[in-house]
């Protein structure tokens, strides 16, 4: 006779399962968005609102996949040495660790741009970088930087020593005015640089587009910038490549517009781009350089 009276557990049917999964992954996505939102400094601007769906359904589709993924193999082993019953404990350690495997990817991606930093950049970036022929600020410990108020780390992005994390957390500071300082730091590596054009703040944009060492990909991606005066800070860099100054050459702005006539690098094409029979100031440029074969 059988006189075990353990309460026996019941398998939770496929369908709680499939609500479980949806529930979790939901809570990734809006804890996602919640992120992105506490990084924009509890302002939402145009271009972050197209952003957030896609934050959204990135954290979402990735909690899902690690759910089943946790799912099944608890599943086999509740079967293998449990009973073959998939029940709420089960379930439950299913989202524990997804939260925690979810958490882990989160902290790896924060780890990437310290990384990409201790792997690309000569030992004096890790030691603490600082612009030539400048009396830089001491280097400051990352609780010292973030207990800053904007102003000082707007003083540190501008002269700061700085190592790898420092750069990292002012690449990520809410402050728009203390990213454009850093962007316009000669010391700024490249890659960060790169990263920066893509910043949601017009401002952080136009530091990247008037740097000297921005990549050409960086400029080319900026001279199609939905901001005028981002498209100008571009035109007055002298290191733009023919290929953005061809897709400036065709804006409308006649500031633009005389800005890639005069531009060094302006090559015979883009010259040829701005005769258009407006008869405007830029086209009297491109036809006199065009005249006088001074085209690169």
């Amino acid at each position: 006779m059988n006189n075990d009276r353990r309460p026996q557990r019941e398998a939770w049917p496929l369908s709680a399962t499939v609500i479980t999964s949806l529930a979790v992954s939901a809570t990734v996505g809006l804890a996602m968005v919640a992120y992105v939102f506490a990084v924009a400094g509890g302002s939402v601007h145009g271009r972050l609102v197209a952003l957030l769906p896609i934050f959204f359904f990135a954290a979402f589709a990735t909690a899902m996949i690690i759910f089943w993924a946790v799912y099944f193999i608890v599943a086999r082993i509740a079967r293998e040495f449990g009973g073959g019953k998939v029940g709420a404990r089960e379930h439950g350690i299913a989202v524990l660790l997804t939260f925690l495997a979810v958490s882990a990817f989160h902290y790896m991606q924060g780890l990437g741009m310290r990384q990409l930093l201790h792997e690309r950049e000569s030992p004096s970036v890790r030691a603490g970088s600082c612009p030539e022929r400048m009396e830089c600020l001491p280097l400051r410990s990352a609780d010292e930087l973030a207990g800053a108020d904007a102003q000082e780390r707007m003083r540190i992005a501008e002269r700061g020593r700085l190592n790898a994390e420092t750069f990292a957390l002012l690449m990520r500071d809410a402050d728009p005015r203390v990213r454009a300082t850093l962007a316009r730091r000669a010391d700024l590596p490249v890659e960060l640089l790169d990263r920066l054009a893509g910043d949601r703040m017009a401002e952080v944009r136009e530091a990247v587009a008037l740097s000297p060492r921005t990549g050409d990909d960086a400029m080319n991606r900026l001279a199609f910038d939905r901001k005028e005066s981002v498209r100008l800070a571009l035109a007055r860099n002298r290191n733009a490549p023919p290929t953005a100054l061809d897709a400036l050459a065709g804006s409308p702005s006649n500031a633009i517009r005389e800005l890639v006539a005069a531009h060094p690098n302006a090559s015979e094409p883009v010259l040829q781009r701005l005769l258009n029979g407006s008869s405007d100031r830029a086209e009297q440029m491109a036809w006199e350089r065009l005249r006088s074969g001074k085209v690169r």
